[in-house]
C-alpha cells in the first residue's frame, strides 16, 4: 500500500511541476488548489470513501462552523471521511481536509470532532505544506512526493500532524507546525462555542492508542513530536481560557452519538456493530436502538429497520437527522406518503436540516414532484461539493423536467466532484451553448473548463 500510494503521489507531482513551471517557488492559490486537487483524485482512486449524505452533511456544518472563525480566508474548506479503521487525519494544499473513520470511532463528542477539524484548519492557514518544502530543503520531485507520502500515511490524528513533513530531517519544523496548528485550533474551537477541553482530551485518547501500538509505528513516526508535552501545554491554555472568562458555549449541531452510531452501522464490522448495538441496548442506551435500525437499514431488512428506527424516533421526536433516517426506510420499504410526513415533520423542528431536505427531494422525486425535489435540492447545493449526489440528483431531475442547461451543468458539476473529468467535460460542453443567457454560470462553467483542460503544454493529467 505505500509503495503503490508512494508512486502515485510522484505521478501527481511529476505532472504538476511540469504543468507548473518553477514548482520550487511559492505556489500562487490557483496553484495550490490545483494540486489539492490532484491529490484528491489520488485519493479517491486508492482511499474507499463515504459518501453517505446523513454523515457528511453533519461533517461539513461542524468544519463549516469551524471555519468561520479563521478569517478572511481564499480558501474553500471541505470535509471527507475516508472508510478505514485507523486513527488519523489530514489537510491538504487548498483546504481539503479529511478524516478516517476509526478516528470518529474514537471521539466522545462533537466537541472533539471540532478539535481535530480545528487543528487541521490551523495547518492549512498557516500554510504549512509550503513552509514544509522550503524548510526542508527539498530539491527533487521524490523528496516532495516522499513528503506527501508521509502526510498521507503518517501517525494517527494530531499525533501526526496534517500537512507537516514526517521526514526525520524536518523533525524541527514538524514540532514547529504541530504547535502553531495546536495553538491556532485551540483559539478556532473556543471562538466557535466547543468546549477547549476537548482537544488535549482528544490528544490524550491518541496518546493511549500510540503506546498500545508502539511496536507498529514506522520509523519515522517515532521521532515525531512527543504528544505527551503537547497534552501539558494543551491543558495550560484551558486553565488559561476558564480563568480569563473567554468561554462562550453554544449549543452542538446534532447529536454525536447519533452520527457515530450512523457510522458504526452503517460502515463497521457487522458483527462487532450488532454485539456493541444488543450491549448498548441493554443499558438503556437510545442511540444503540437508532445504530441497530441503521444496521439493518445497511442489510435490506426493512421490516427491522423500520421496527427499530421507530422506537428511535419515539425516544428522540426531536432529532431530525433520526427522523430522516426512519424515513429513508420509509422510502425504501414503498411507503412514500408516510416518508414525506416524516421528513415535514423533521423540518418543522429544524428548517435548515440538509439530510431531511435531500430525503424529502428523493422521496417527492419518487411520488413525481419534480419541481418540489428541485426546490429542497437547491436549498442545500452548499453542501455538494463533499456530497456530489446532491448535484447527481439535481442533474437528473432538471433533465425529467426539460431544463437541460442546467441539468448538464449540475451533472459536470457531479462528475468533476467524483473525479471523472472526461464526462463532466462533456457535461459542461453540452451546457454552454444552452445557458448562454446566464452569466454567472457560464463563468463557472469556464473556471472549471480551465482546470480539467489545461492550454500549458496541451494535456492534463487523469487519475
Amino acid at each position: 500500500m505505500v509503495e503503490k500510494v508512494r508512486a502515485l503521489l510522484i505521478l501527481v507531482v511529476f505532472t504538476f511541476t511540469i504543468l507548473v513551471p518553477g514548482w520550487a517557488a511559492p505556489m500562487s492559490l490557483t496553484e495550490e488548489n490545483a494540486l489539492g486537487q490532484k491529490i484528491l483524485k489520488l485519493i479517491r482512486k486508492s482511499e474507499p470513501f463515504i459518501d453517505d449524505g446523513e454523515i457528511l452533511t453533519y461533517l461539513n456544518q461542524v468544519g463549516q462552523r469551524i471555519v468561520s472563525q479563521v478569517g478572511v480566508t481564499p480558501y474553500k474548506f471541505r470535509f471527507f471521511l475516508i472508510d478505514e479503521s485507523i486513527p488519523n487525519s489530514f489537510a491538504t494544499p487548498g483546504g481539503t481536509i479529511y478524516m478516517y473513520r476509526g478516528l470518529m470511532e474514537m471521539m466522545s463528542s462533537e466537541d472533539e470532532l471540532a478539535a481535530i477539524f480545528g487543528h487541521e484548519c490551523g495547518h492549512v492557514m498557516a500554510h504549512h505544506f509550503q513552509r514544509s518544502m522550503d524548510e526542508s530543503k527539498i530539491t527533487s520531485i521524490g523528496m516532495l512526493a516522499g513528503m506527501l507520502a508521509a502526510v498521507l500515511l503518517g501517525a494517527p490524528g494530531l499525533a501526526a500532524g496534517g500537512m507537516a513533513a514526517g521526514a526525520t530531517s524536518s523533525l524541527k519544523s514538524s514540532r514547529e507546525h504541530e504547535m502553531e496548528a495546536d495553538l491556532r485550533g485551540f483559539g478556532y474551537l473556543c471562538k466557535a462555542g466547543y468546549n477547549p477541553e476537548a482537544m488535549p482530551d482528544m490528544m490524550k485518547k491518541l496518546l493511549r492508542r500510540t503506546w498500545l501500538e508502539t511496536s507498529n509505528i514506522p520509523d519515522y513516526l517515532e521521532t515525531h513530536p512527543a504528544t505527551q508535552e503537547r497534552v501539558l501545554y494543551l491543558q495550560d491554555l484551558v486553565k488559561k481560557e476558564k480563568a480569563e472568562g473567554h468561554e462562550v458555549r453554544r449549543p452542538p449541531i446534532g447529536n454525536f452519538k447519533v452520527i457515530q452510531a450512523a457510522l458504526i452501522g452503517g460502515y463497521s464490522d457487522e458483527d462487532k456493530a450488532f454485539e456493541r448495538f444488543q450491549a448498548g441496548i441493554k443499558k438503556g442506551d437510545r442511540t444503540a436502538v437508532y445504530g441497530l435500525g441503521r444496521l439493518y437499514l445497511r442489510e435490506q431488512k426493512w421490516h427491522r429497520a423500520l421496527v427499530e428506527l421507530k422506537k428511535a424516533a419515539r425516544q428522540m421526536p426531536d432529532d431530525p437527522f433520526v427522523l430522516s433516517t426512519l424515513a429513508e426506510a420509509c422510502r425504501k420499504a414503498g411507503k412514500l406518503q408516510e416518508a414525506k410526513t416524516i421528513l415535514e415533520s423533521a423540518l418543522t423542528i429544524d428548517p435548515s436540516s440538509p439530510i431531511a431536505h435531500y430525503r424529502l427531494a428523493l422521496v417527492l422525486k419518487d411520488m413525481g414532484q419534480k419541481d418540489e425535489a428541485i426546490q429542497n435540492l437547491m436549498q442545500i447545493e452548499q453542501f455538494a461539493p463533499t456530497f456530489p449526489d446532491i448535484d447527481y440528483q439535481l442533474g437528473v431531475a432538471l433533465g425529467e423536467t426539460q431544463k437541460l442547461g442546467l441539468a448538464h451543468f449540475y451533472l459536470g458539476c457531479y462528475y468533476y466532484q467524483e473525479t471523472n473529468d472526461a464526462e463532466a467535460i462533456s457535461q459542461f460542453k453540452m451546457a454552454k451553448p444552452l445557458l448562454a443567457s446566464s452569466p454567472g454560470i457560464l463563468k463557472k462553467i469556464n473556471d472549471y473548463m480551465k482546470e480539467l483542460v489545461p492550454k500549458k503544454h496541451g494535456f492534463s493529467l487523469h487519475l
